[in-house]
């Protein structure tokens, strides 16, 4: 960008710009490509001081804007640096328009408008007395880089209770950074997020408090401990390599929840399948003759779990489809799609089946272009 706004600069200067416009637009474009600097600082800063929510936000928003000035450039300099005529500065300006209210509707409508999919799975060895079993799933809140914390988790609440959905699960990143993301207010918020018969969850990579400073390498045990008594106090149950057991009409299906262990944290930026990863002490006392659901925040542990007949369907959040997700003459594009195997959906393979949730919230900027905040409302069907 840097060299695209120094040959727009020389044009400036050969059109014989006056000094006030080549002023402007020199301050415009160092400010802009500031940006980063300035949100590395402001992060240096308030980690220094412990406020983490703030300093996520401070950030995101830099980095909104960053995204935001960087694409306005990319799509006019083009067809203002190597032509011209008036009709090709006409289309540069008409695609700016068009990308800035792209641009600008992905942060203030999009971000926040939550979308039920609603999806069936069969499955031959469903209990008959699940067959019709609602199961709720949700993934990667990042509480801590909600705008509008309070409404935005309150419209969530109204969604999830609207589905009427047997029982809620959540895939982890419930905090950006650290546990003090989860004040007594956010805990009531969440306590009203919940399934009729009961809500189970998971950790991800935020959850660790390995984004700290100073804690990159291992699990913060006392961030994560923090962060299970105040998930225990919103009513969730935090399921660590454990599994739970729901019953009904005398059937039975198992629930079983990955934690993200230190052994896991290498993977956290992977984007490879995690192969060699081993699941048998999570299912050591577990009935594997049961159906089972496996909630792991990390989808790349789908090859694994499948292969080793312990999951039936894994939900998994983790990717967010990058937020970013169009679709064009029925292709859905993504960056993700490039970078993993399994991104967004529903996947399906002879020993087991996966379902990625986009998530809730967003990290790094305020943006979710096409990837509407979901709420995945999974009906179970024997087949």
């Amino acid at each position: 960008m840097a060299i695209l706004d120094y040959m727009a600069y020389r044009k400036l200067v050969r059109a014989k710009a006056g000094k006030l416009v080549r002023y402007l637009f020199s301050s415009f474009v160092i400010a802009a490509n500031a940006i980063p600097v300035l949100a590395a600082l402001c992060m240096f800063v308030f980690t220094n001081t412990g406020n983490s929510t703030q300093m996520m936000k401070v950030s995101m928003i830099s980095f909104t804007l960053f995204i935001l000035f960087t694409l306005l450039r990319i799509f006019f300099y083009p067809f203002w640096l190597f032509k011209s005529s008036r009709k090709s500065v006409l289309c540069g300006l008409s695609l700016c328009l068009f990308t800035l209210c792209t641009y600008l509707y992905s942060v203030f409508v999009t971000r926040t408008d939550y979308e039920v999919k609603e999806v069936e799975i069969c499955f031959a060895n469903l209990p008959e007395g699940f067959d019709g079993y609602r199961v709720a799933f949700i993934s990667d809140i990042h509480l801590g880089s909600m705008y509008d914390i309070d409404n935005e988790l309150k419209d969530l609440a109204s969604v999830i209770d609207g589905v009427n959905a047997d029982i809620l699960l959540f895939g982890g990143d419930l905090v950006n950074l650290h546990y003090s993301e989860l004040t007594p207010d956010i805990i009531e918020l969440l306590s009203k997020i919940k399934g009729k018969e009961g809500t189970y969850s998971v950790l991800g990579n935020h959850d660790t408090g390995t984004y700290i400073s100073g804690n990159k390498n291992e699990i913060n045990v006392a961030d994560v401990c923090m962060i299970q008594n105040r998930v225990t106090s919103c009513g969730w149950v935090l399921l660590r390599d454990s599994t739970i057991y729901l019953h009904k009409d005398g059937d039975s299906i198992a629930i079983t929840g990955i934690d993200y262990s230190n052994e896991l944290l290498k993977y956290k930026h992977s984007l490879d399948n995690v192969n060699e990863f081993n699941c048998g002490h999570i299912y050591e006392n577990v009935d594997t003759s049961l159906f089972n659901i496996t909630v792991s925040h990390l989808p790349q542990l789908w090859y694994p779990l499948c292969d080793g007949g312990y999951s039936d369907l894994t939900l998994s959040g983790h990717i967010h489809a990058f937020q970013f997700k169009v679709s064009l003459f029925g292709y859905l594009f993504s960056p993700a799609r490039f970078m993993y195997e399994e991104w967004s959906g529903l996947y399906e393979r002879e020993k087991g089946k996966l379902y990625i949730n986009d998530g809730i919230g967003t990290v790094a900027y305020y943006s979710r272009v096409g990837a509407r905040p979901e709420v995945t409302l999974i009906t179970l069907r024997k087949k």
